[in-house]
């Protein structure tokens, strides 16, 4: 960093002068402590946390007070309001509620944008700039990368000098697994600092905060507000929100419904006046990729199950268990230090197991797609460095490994491990330690956490299980039994040793089965491979097609027979198949022919001939049987 930059470096003023703005690089500020008690609490542009969380600050103000351990770690996952409160209590030092607070200077430091190789320039500036006998509180954002530098080192030394000062008090604002690598892990800095935990608001106090909010987007853009529409921007952002926290998530949902419907008013002259929850349901469309209708379905006191139903049919069963497993992580109940999750979906190929995994991590992940790991790739023992990167030495060993790099980039990822019983043994074994204590470490000594990421084995093993107890109406238990102990049969091609050793299948939370598809199940997935063909027809050719309700039906009780008769070989892909090779060729086919018959027509009807006697056997007697007329 050079030196013109700390020559502009804000001058640190007396608590009673105005506030300094940022004239630098240097993300060093000063917080504004004028506002008195009174004040603050009817200031309409900020959340009156001291309403919602007393003891929070007075927790603070009694660590302060001490002579040791008096610097603060605020651990809250990101969006729980953890920079609002501390602005808010920087904001109250002024008033008498805590005399020996009131000549503070409070001053903030946001590292959490600062690379390695930059990191000790800045922490260095930062203690150069504070000054000798003001007594200081000095909040920091980004502590765990302030203390990072390049190759390993670290800064921790020099950041406990700082700590050393007698008239600086330091307030961290991080998350819990930033506090475990930063502070729970250094002896030295545990023992400067006391941890104050920051979690997500109550239902209750969500709601005022929510309802404060609307109040002042109201008054800026001047719309209303629809009926019941707080209650449900928190019902649908609690759902389809996951990897985000209140009460974040639903502010800036709601935020940005109010813009969309002023942006229509401004500039598209629209005469809207209010938010509706439809405006609410098109922004949280366009945030998770689910479509508007699946979210306008939703029951308001529903789950997951009518989400995840959308897009696989004939598998209540699994979908139910999944939304449980859902459910407990929303809520939060689910294992301390290990994954979110660790599902394996285990059934013939074909039936929605991963048409299920992609819905989930569009719900779930913060980048609505699940991470695909095709173990089909990982035959041989040295191809864990896929995962965990190469050895020092070798070609790519600073690009780390991909696993790894995908959590720290999101820690919410859904990571689909496809055909899970084709991989060599010991590509497991990292998986072994990561499914337990919930984190990870690559080639490079990267560690990342997984204690937020959903992982999903899929497996075709034990499908003749499957369809043999199925068939018996065995329940669901003694099938995911049975799985569980074909699983434990099934060896490496070559090595001859067990895919899923005891202790592996151990760490996994729940088998999850899926039933072949009835010939029920067949024709709902026709019908859904219908619908989309008209829409993309509509969309793209601007052509309308009204489908004989006997098309789907017919589509499906023939895949469904050729399936069984196959043995499932293919299960619902056969449909999709179908529907391309009968019904898309058949239509492409006669436009074709009659496209100057038809020119102009943007409306046909398809339905069936005369349905023969017989059954027909093959693709070709399929689609000789599609009939085409304009309306």
């Amino acid at each position: 960093m050079s030196s013109g930059t700390q020559a502009s470096m804000p001058t640190i003023l007396p608590a009673s002068a105005q506030v300094s703005e940022r004239s630098s690089p240097l993300p060093l500020h000063q917080l504004e402590t004028t506002a008195s008690k009174d004040d603050f609490h009817k200031s309409p542009d900020r959340v009156p946390w001291l309403n919602y969380r007393p003891e929070f600050f007075e927790n603070l103000a009694t660590i302060l007070f001490r002579s040791a351990r008096r610097h603060i770690a605020v651990t809250g996952m990101p969006g729980v309001g953890k920079t609002s409160a501390l602005r808010a209590f920087s904001s109250l030092l002024q008033s008498q509620e805590w005399a020996f607070l009131k000549d503070h200077v409070c001053l903030e430091l946001d590292a959490r944008n600062i690379g390695p190789e930059d990191t000790r320039a800045v922490l260095e500036m930062t203690i150069s700039s504070i000054p000798a006998n003001t007594p200081c509180l000095l909040f920091v954002e980004g502590l765990s990368p302030l203390m990072k530098r390049l190759q390993g080192a670290t800064n921790a030394p020099l950041f406990r000098a700082l700590l050393g000062r007698r008239n600086v008090s330091v307030i961290a604002m991080m998350s819990p697994w930033e506090y475990a690598d930063t502070i729970s892990s250094d002896a030295a800095m545990r023992s400067l600092f006391s941890r104050v935990e920051f979690p997500e608001p109550h239902d209750s106090v969500l709601q005022e905060i929510l309802k404060l909010h609307a109040q002042q987007l109201c008054q800026k853009f001047e719309l209303d507000l629809g009926p019941e529409l707080i209650d449900r921007c928190h019902h649908l952002s609690s759902i389809y929100l996951l990897s985000e926290f209140e009460p974040t998530k639903s502010i800036r949902l709601l935020t940005e419904a109010y813009e969309l419907v002023a942006y229509r008013r401004n500039e598209r002259q629209a005469a809207q006046q209010t938010v509706e929850l439809e405006d609410l349901i098109a922004v949280l469309a366009d945030k998770t990729g689910i479509p508007a209708e699946t979210l306008a379905g939703t029951r308001t006191h529903g789950d997951f199950e009518e989400t995840l139903s959308a897009v696989v049919t004939g598998q209540e069963t699994a979908i139910r268990q999944v939304a449980a497993e859902l459910r407990l992580i929303k809520a939060g109940l689910t294992s301390p230090n290990k994954p979110a999750s660790v599902l394996l979906f285990a059934g013939l190929t074909g039936v929605g197991k991963t048409e299920l995994a992609k819905r989930i991590a569009e719900i779930y992940s913060s980048s609505r797609r699940p991470q695909i790991y095709s173990m089909g790739n990982f035959t041989e023992p040295h191809s864990i460095s896929g995962i965990i990167g190469v050895p020092p030495g070798y070609v790519g060993h600073e690009q780390g490994g991909r696993l790894i790099n995908e959590l720290n980039s999101d820690p919410y990822s859904v990571f689909l491990l496809d055909e899970a019983e084709k991989c060599h043994p010991n590509v497991w074994k990292p998986f072994l330690n990561l499914f337990d204590e919930g984190w990870i470490v690559d080639q490079r000594g990267v560690k990342a956490y997984a204690d937020r990421a959903i992982f999903i084995l899929t497996s075709n093993a034990g499908d003749r299980q499957i369809t043999q107890l199925t068939a018996n109406s065995t329940p669901e238990d003694t099938i995911a039994e049975a799985v569980r102990q074909a699983l434990g049969k099934v060896r490496h091609e070559r090595s001859t040793q067990p895919i899923f050793p005891p202790q592996f299948l151990a760490r996994i939370q729940r088998i999850v089965v899926f039933r072949p598809l009835s010939e029920e199940a067949f024709i709902g997935i026709a019908e859904a491979a219908c619908q989309r063909l008209q829409e993309s027809w509509a969309r793209k050719l601007e052509i309308r097609l009204t489908l004989s309700p006997r098309i789907p039906h017919q589509l499906g009780v023939w895949a469904h027979e050729k399936s069984t008769s196959s043995h499932h070989q293919e299960g619902g892909r056969l449909v999709q198949k179908l529907v391309n090779q009968v019904l898309l060729d058949a239509l492409e086919t006669q436009l074709l022919s009659r496209k100057s018959q038809w020119q102009g027509i943007h409306s046909f009807q398809v339905s069936w001939k005369d349905w023969p006697d017989e059954k027909p056997e093959s693709v070709e007697s399929l689609k000789a049987l599609i009939q085409v007329s304009h309306e």
